[in-house]
């Protein structure tokens, strides 16, 4: 029982008379207008009483206040009153206009690991990684007896070897508090070594290094009537396609995959042959260039990392539909063959779950399969697991994280 219960009243701490008023309103007419002087009593308020439509109210009111200026405040604000949605559409403003956001006060406000987790954050909108690193400098100089000593760690967010080599020499190498520390000095100088020698960029590959924002690239392929060498890459922030540098060989039914930043295109069919040639875009240069072939040539093979290798598995070589598996090394530009799967499988698909790699149904020449096997690299065998509920060719496979 409330220990108020033989009380004539109730004290309610923090709790003024006009929002009281407001609350009280609501409960009669389910009606409450928020506003920019009353939304920070009236939200904690509507908390405590457990109020959810005033709640909502002001989480909608504040959601539709989101500033550059304030969404940092606003997102710290919904997460302590536990605003989950409001704090999360916050989260998105700031990294979508991130250049603005650490132009205010808010973001110099930030202690460190606040700071760390907005920079490293994947999803920032910018055009180069110039804003990024101003602003750590800006926030180490505004308490700088305070903060010079974070620098260094908070440096290894910055994506620097994304950054122009002109930038890079004319303003962070001049820049007092970079040459002041050894640590902020090395990794200026990995950037650097990323633009002088780009023969090594496949073994630099690291956060530091990928691009903020994911895109979708789409390559080769046949229009009807010939098949195509062109490469073109869909931004999402703006819904707009551009066209890339062409593939030095057209393809159709060649494998696609992405591994440390750089696409990789295998196998696939010219309109004349059945390719076991391979070729590598580093989207930094925008130039393709031939590694190492398989040892078969393949088209409608599925493809898929797993380990910092690439598997190609099955496919058709102009004359048997094929079982054998191929693994390419990235770092040393070698390939392998593996135990083959137990079934010839084209047009097959191919993923990777929990370390393991599946191909996933196909045709083997005769029939349709709707079979499913499983690979385990460590042992280097492949197992049957149950089967599809139809049989499919050339079907599209994923893996969604739920």
């Amino acid at each position: 029982q409330l220990s108020e219960k033989d009380k004539p009243y109730v004290d309610i701490q923090g709790l003024t008379a006009s929002t009281m008023e407001i609350l009280l309103d609501f409960v009669y007419t389910e009606t409450v207008h928020v506003t920019v002087e009353n939304v920070q009593e009236l939200l904690p308020a509507a908390c405590l009483l457990q109020l959810k439509g005033v709640k909502q109210a002001c989480c909608e009111f504040l959601e539709s206040q989101l500033d550059p200026s304030n969404c940092l405040g606003i997102r710290d604000f919904a997460e302590t009153h536990n605003c989950v949605d409001l704090m999360q559409a916050a989260e998105v403003f700031s990294q979508k206009h991130f250049p603005e956001v650490v132009q205010h006060e808010e973001f110099i406000l930030l202690n460190q690991e606040e700071v760390e987790k907005l920079i490293k954050c994947d999803e920032i909108q910018v055009d180069s990684e110039e804003p990024v690193f101003e602003a750590v400098i800006n926030w180490v100089k505004h308490s700088k007896k305070e903060r010079e000593a974070s620098l260094p760690e908070l440096l290894q967010y910055v994506r620097m070897p994304l950054l122009t080599p002109r930038y890079i020499t004319d303003v962070i190498d001049t820049e007092p508090f970079i040459r002041c520390s050894l640590q902020c000095r090395d990794l200026v100088d990995e950037a650097k070594k990323f633009h002088l020698r780009p023969e090594l960029r496949s073994q630099m590959q690291g956060p530091r290094t990928r691009a903020r924002l994911d895109m979708i690239y789409v390559s080769g392929g046949f229009d009807g009537s010939r098949r195509h060498t062109s490469m073109e890459r869909y931004d999402p922030n703006i819904d707009q396609w551009s066209m890339l540098g062409d593939m030095q060989t057209a393809r159709e039914g060649a494998g696609l995959v992405v591994a440390n930043g750089v696409i990789y295109c295998l196998g696939g069919y010219d309109g004349l042959n059945i390719l076991n040639s391979v070729e590598r875009y580093d989207p930094h240069t925008g130039h393709w260039t031939n590694v190492t072939p398989m040892a078969t040539k393949r088209s409608g093979a599925g493809v898929a990392l797993l380990n910092d290798h690439i598997y190609v598995v099955g496919g058709f070589d102009g004359t048997a539909h094929l079982s054998s598996v191929e693994a390419y090394n990235i770092r040393t530009d070698s390939w392998t063959t593996v135990t083959s799967m137990t079934t010839p499988r084209c047009y097959v698909g191919a993923t990777v779950l929990r370390g393991r790699l599946y191909a996933i149904a196909g045709y083997d020449g005769n029939s349709l399969l709707s079979s499913i096997e499983c690979y385990d690299p460590i042992i280097d065998n492949w197992e049957v697991v149950t089967s599809l509920g139809m049989q499919r060719c050339d079907a599209g496979v994923c893996v969604l994280r739920e």
